[in-house]
């Protein structure tokens, strides 16, 4: 009895502690409720690291009082023990590690609730700080678990009781077992008036949980439809408007850390993205085209950016230069397999090609092109939910790779709320680019635009004028001509316009 009864004084001791702990971080967390509140598009990279590194704290005084709570549920010292102290103990971590959990998650739920985009970032797995996948999801949920609700007023009886047995029979108990109860007691009205005051969070779990029920059901069925129509193009067309020369001529032209976005006619995924500019890369160049333009970056004991890339970041050098002898041109953009390094033709050899140089310096384009390289071989995120850091779409790796961190400047992008998520697309970019266009807080220079023609069959160079433009063009435009399929026939009609309605209703959810 004596093992068990130091047993349990330690983890009366070890719950003062990360209760006190717990305290203090949602204590930190309140007082720095602005950061968590505040509007999405000022957050910095830091403010994101600030954000996370709390709730990595939170998390980890949670899951050690939930392992705690879930060791004496779980065994059965509570029921057969024959010593009523030890039995009033062992339930007493139970209760005191319930309060503490409940309270401290209704003041987070009640913060995050003014800004609910925060919520898919606590949600995302990390694996490395312990923290599971929707683990802000189900630490929430339990404000509106029925179980524990019965078990916390049952227990608050129990220990009245027993606190009067104590004085009567003039039992001793510890100290800390002292201050773990009172901490208890002073804490369970505060808990019934949190959940009373915040009923409104209450109502958004009843929500939440069919909402997410049913998007698991949803999601695998959404994956598998832009999965089976990536890159499905229904024209007979084997050459794209923008030609080869184009192509050597825009290879001129560019410098690494330049966004370049693309369209193609005809092709499904059209239907389904926002806007007529569909997809988006940043352009890497060379690795002698690194060396050039970069020559005046410091980096340490390296003499060149291709012995940095090849020391720092061997994945990126081996597509560089293995794969091209360090000749080829290069881009890194995010397809259906994830982030990858592409040769500039997957990004050029379009219908519509244009690019845009961020207004940085060399310094700031060269961190935020390895922020790029850091994010390589991520996969593809098919759920387009920009607060979320496992897997990437293809705007999202502009987003991230150009975001303000407290090393480097970056591009300010308005983010779009879509289904519940922000969303920044590739058409956003260039609507950015044409309201900021010649004033001071333009963030973009003009590199070059190419644009298709339908009746010329090729790409004809235009100016930034008509580059403004693109954006406002509908997608709908070259579908509503006509559909061109796979056929002898060269410009056959097909009558599909229900077909269409109903695959853009489809669609429409997923992007």
């Amino acid at each position: 009895m004596g093992l068990v009864h130091r047993i349990v004084n330690e983890e009366i001791d070890k719950s003062l502690e990360l209760i006190k702990e717990l305290e203090h971080v949602m204590n930190e967390i309140q007082t720095n409720e602005n950061l968590f509140s505040s509007n999405i598009q000022n957050k910095s990279l830091i403010d994101k690291q600030s954000i996370l590194g709390k709730w990595v704290s939170y998390v980890g005084c949670y899951n050690e009082l939930n392992q705690i709570r879930e060791k004496y549920k779980s065994k059965l010292i509570l029921r057969h023990t024959g010593d009523t102290h030890t039995r009033y103990r062992n339930a007493l971590l139970i209760y005191a590690s319930t309060i503490a959990i409940r309270k401290n998650t209704v003041l987070l739920a009640n913060i995050i609730d003014k800004n609910r985009y925060l919520e898919s970032m606590l949600n995302e797995p990390r694996p490395e700080f312990n923290i599971n996948k929707k683990q802000y999801y189900y630490i929430s949920q339990e404000i509106t678990e029925i179980s524990y609700m019965i078990s916390l007023f049952r227990n608050k009886h129990y220990f009245n009781s027993m606190v009067h047995y104590f004085e009567v029979y003039g039992d001793q108990r510890d100290e800390g077992e002292k201050e773990l109860l009172n901490y208890a007691s002073f804490n369970y009205l505060n808990v019934i008036k949190l959940v009373k005051n915040h009923r409104n969070i209450v109502k958004k779990n009843m929500i939440d949980f069919l909402g997410k029920n049913a998007f698991n059901l949803w999601f695998p069925f959404q994956k598998w439809i832009a999965i089976s129509i990536t890159g499905v193009d229904y024209s007979s067309r084997k050459e794209k408007y923008v030609s080869n020369e184009d192509i050597d001529i825009i290879k001129e032209e560019l410098l690494p850390g330049d966004i370049l976005l693309k369209r193609n006619n005809y092709q499904l995924t059209n239907i389904g993205l926002p806007g007529f500019w569909t997809h988006t890369g940043i352009y890497i160049g060379s690795l002698e085209k690194l060396d050039k333009y970069f020559i005046d970056i410091p980096l340490g004991e390296c003499l060149t950016v291709s012995e940095y890339v090849k020391v720092n970041y061997p994945k990126v050098y081996k597509s560089l230069f293995v794969c091209g002898n360090g000749s080829n041109e290069y881009i890194i953009e995010v397809i259906a397999p994830g982030v990858v390094i592409n040769s500039l033709d997957a990004i050029a050899k379009v219908d519509y090609f244009s690019a845009l140089r961020p207004k940085l310096s060399k310094e700031d384009k060269f961190k935020a092109l390895f922020t790029a390289f850091e994010f390589l071989g991520k996969a593809y995120d098919y759920n387009f939910d920009i607060m979320t850091d496992n897997s990437l779409f293809c705007s999202e790796l502009i987003y991230k790779s150009y975001l303000y961190s407290n090393n480097k400047k970056g591009i300010t992008f308005d983010l779009e709320p879509k289904a519940g998520r922000l969303l920044l697309s590739p058409n956003s970019i260039i609507k950015k680019f044409d309201s900021e266009f010649e004033s001071e807080n333009a963030e973009f220079d003009f590199v070059v635009f190419y644009d298709g023609s339908v009746s010329d069959r090729k790409a004809i160079r235009k100016t930034a004028n008509d580059l403004k433009a693109t954006w406002k063009v509908s997608k709908w435009t070259t579908v509503k001509h006509r559909i061109i399929l796979k056929s002898p026939v060269r410009h056959p009609i097909v009558k599909l316009n229900s077909v269409l309605t109903k695959l853009k209703i489809i669609l429409y959810g997923m992007f």
